[in-house]
């Protein structure tokens, strides 16, 4: 499972009681570690999803970063250096490994349980966002190449089309016919991102509402899974943010009824992210958030039909299915979320004024 060389390499002092994996996150392997001490969180980072060389680089930009200006331990929780002094420890097969204590009174969220931890996670977010507005873009690279780029996940998809089983494509093909009839979608985007009209700005990039932590005792909230800081757009964070919280169901939702847009965690997003970032947002940024949010959805429906449609490569799965039934709670939301577009437009504006 995890060989007593890494153990030993962040936990020299501590004996070991328990080893069990912890959470269910789609890329990488998470463990929590119990000793005679504490808790600790483990985690093994994918090499064949992230740029190692790239991903240590900008974690060693971050934290001396926050280090110098006092802030370490403010937006997320200390990371545990392995016994040569290293955040990471990248091991013989190119993985890397890190470490930070388990934080007992921290809950994380697949749903949002209220407006109040909604609007927390956007004020988090916002504030570790107005932090990295002072970081050099130069400094950070890119730990998976064209991350957010709409173009890449279109072409990846009309590719995996043109060389899917047939009948796999039998089984999708309403969703097929969706990602197909909306492709303006990410091609509109996809201009945008290429013109001068959006700021270079580093970014979180996966502000899914699983990657924060709420504090059971108090108002604090952290970011986490910092694995894609580097440069991107707010239009994708605000959209990620959207997607996985204002919908009632899980990812994962076998019926698509259970699959509706919640207007007030909206609201109480825009309130707690965009009220931290009023200052800073650009025109271009302010009149395009709504369109993040679409792309986003969009995109992120169309990498689970992608990756159903190949053969189920790159998501973990469940069952033979569980992309597809993941496609098809995005596409919903979509299909939601376009039918208010209008009033969601304002509602971000009444924010941003």
């Amino acid at each position: 499972m995890i060989s007593s060389k890494i153990l030993y390499r962040f936990f020299p002092d501590c004996e070991i009681t328990d080893v069990v994996k912890y959470g269910d996150g789609h890329i990488n392997n998470t463990y929590l570690i119990s000793t005679n001490k504490r808790k600790f969180i483990l985690q093994q980072v994918n090499r064949n999803v992230f740029n190692i060389n790239n991903l240590v680089h900008n974690y060693i930009n971050l934290i001396r970063a926050l280090s110098e200006q006092g802030a370490l331990g403010k937006f997320f929780p200390i990371f545990i250096p392995d016994n040569s002094g290293s955040i990471h420890y990248v091991d013989t097969a190119g993985s890397a490994w890190r470490a930070n204590e388990f934080i007992e009174d921290y809950s994380t969220y697949e749903i949002s349980p209220s407006t109040s931890i909604t609007e927390n996670a956007g004020k988090a977010m916002g504030k570790f966002q107005l932090f990295l507005t002072k970081l050099n873009s130069k400094d950070f690279k890119d730990t998976i190449p064209d991350f957010h780029n709409p173009l890449r996940r279109l072409n990846e998809f009309q590719y995996a089309l043109k060389n899917a089983d047939v009948d796999l494509k039998k089984v999708a093909e309403n969703e097929i016919n969706f990602a197909l009839d909306n492709k303006s979608i990410a091609k509109e985007m996809s201009y945008l991102l290429k013109s001068t009209l959006l700021p270079e700005r580093i970014t979180h990039n996966d502000t899914k509402l699983e990657n924060f932590l709420f504090s059971t005792t108090s108002h604090n909230t952290y970011v986490i899974d910092l694995d894609t800081v580097m440069s991107g757009s707010l239009l994708f964070d605000f959209g990620d943010m959207v997607r996985s919280i204002t919908s009632i169901a899980k990812e994962d939702e076998k019926d698509l009824s259970k699959v509706t847009f919640r207007m007030d965690h909206f609201e109480a997003l825009c309130r707690g992210y965009l009220g931290e970032l009023k200052n800073i947002i650009t025109t271009t940024e302010k009149e395009q958030l709504l369109s993040g949010a679409l792309c986003i959805i969009y995109i992120q429906g169309l990498r689970f039909l992608t990756d159903y449609i190949s053969g189920n490569k790159y998501y973990k799965v469940a069952y033979p299915t569980h992309n597809l039934i993941r496609c098809r709670t995005q596409f919903k939301l979509l299909e939601d979320i376009l039918m208010y577009s209008d009033e969601l437009t304002d509602k971000i504006y009444s924010v941003l004024q």
